[in-house]
Parts: structure tokens; sequence; C-alpha cells
């Protein structure tokens, strides 16, 4: 029963998402303002959600909402091992923007919804992360709005450890900006590279901002503990470098 569920739900989800950024949220990425998009997304993402609720069996619950900064620019650092956190985020924080690899730009239609959103593409092989870093920083400051980062780089399989990614510790000195660690069991029920769903609970708990002028080292492994080893503690594994 749970792979016929699992099957219906990811039909669902693979082919009315794109058809929803292709007939819904390309048109509205033309428009000056971002906000009728942006509102669209909001209703296909509340859709996916009761539709994973009602056919997946998966519930989220969000605990920590309280240390997420308002009305001011932040640095959202999570977890990422599925297609679920950026969608959490997203509807926790509607003005949410992200960086994104730059092969993503390449889609079309996509590109256009992204640019709309203030998504920063980022090429991986070349380090334009660092570079752009300025950039992100001002849009940050001058919108006052948070920016979604996956430390790890990529989507990360349960049980996998990789070496996580400095940007995050130069884009705080740069930027002065909080920066909260994310941590979840997302890919105990919705796992990378598996058409099957597991029914339960996904937790998505936000953490106290990190401390301020912490020496590199220190930062890195507050992250590491709050990032990687909390989320394991969600999933119940433990973790081995790869």
């Amino acid at each position: 029963m749970n792979y016929l569920r699992s099957f219906l739900f990811n039909a669902f989800f693979w082919i009315l998402a794109p058809l929803w950024i292709l007939l819904v949220l390309t048109p509205l990425s033309f428009f000056r303002s971002p906000a009728p998009m942006r509102k669209a997304i909001m209703i296909w993402f509340h859709i996916v959600f009761f539709m994973l609720d009602k056919i997946s069996g998966i519930k989220v619950e969000e605990r920590g909402i309280e240390n997420l900064p308002r009305d001011q620019g932040f640095i959202l650092c999570c977890k990422h091992m599925s297609n679920l956190e950026a969608l959490i985020a997203y509807r926790r924080m509607p003005n949410l923007t992200a960086l994104a690899k730059i092969e993503l730009f390449r889609i079309p239609g996509v590109r256009h919804v992204l640019n709309k959103m203030g998504v920063v593409p980022i090429d991986r092989g070349k380090g334009t992360a660092q570079v752009k870093t300025p950039e992100i920083a001002a849009t940050l400051q001058e919108k006052k709005i948070p920016l979604l980062l996956f430390v790890e780089g990529t989507r990360i399989p349960v049980g996998e450890r990789r070496r996580l990614k400095t940007g995050v510790y130069y884009l705080q000195k740069d930027t002065n900006l909080p920066v909260i660690c994310a941590s979840t069991n997302t890919g105990v029920h919705w796992l990378k590279g598996s058409p099957f769903n597991k029914p339960g609970t996904i937790v998505m708990q936000y953490h106290p901002a990190l401390e301020f002028d912490l020496p590199k080292a220190e930062f890195m492994e507050e992250v590491r503990q709050k990032v990687v080893l909390h989320s394991e503690e969600l999933m119940g594994v433990e973790g081995k470098e790869v």
C-alpha cells in the first residue's frame, strides 16, 4: 500500500510541478512585481504539503520558529537531503532567496522564475560563490530577507557525511548577519533518488543564532553539530564520512 501511495504522490508531484512552473509561474515572472509569482509559489507549496499528508501520510512539524529573526536579513544554514527542505523553508519565509547551481538557470522557464525570486546562480566548478559574496551581502542587508544555504553544497543521502562548505563563515563575516542552523529528518521520509516515501512526521528544527566573531574552526564545528549531527539524531542514524 505504501508503494502505491508513493507512486501516486510522485506522479502528482513530478507531472504537475513542471506544468505549474511552465503555465503559471513563468508567465507571472514577467510581471514587474514578484508578488503575484510568489503568491502562486505559495499556493503550489500548500497544495504539495496537503497532498503529501493525504496521500503519503507525511506531516511536517517545525520547531524553534521563535529563533527566526524578524525584520532583518539572516542566513538559514540547512541540512539538504530531499526536495522538501526548500519547500518547508519557503512556506515559513515567503521572501526567501537562495543560492542555486547554474545548471538550473539553463532550464527554460525555470530561469525566469529563479531570477524573479532573486536566486543567485553559482557555478560550483568555478567557485563563483565567493566572488558573489559582496552582491549577496548587499541584497540581504538592503531587502532584509533570509538566504537559504545548504552547507553541504548538494543533497546528501541519509547516513553519509561530506566536508562542509566554508562559504557560510565568510558570508557571515561580510554581512554581519545572524546565522540560523536548521536540522531535519527529511531524508528518512523522502529519500534522495528513491521513488518511495515513508509515512511519518518530518521535523525541521531552527536553532538559536550562532555567536558572532567565532574563529573559523569553532564556527564550522557549531554548524556541524547543529546541521549534521543533530539531523542524525532526529533520524536515529550515525553518519560516516565519504
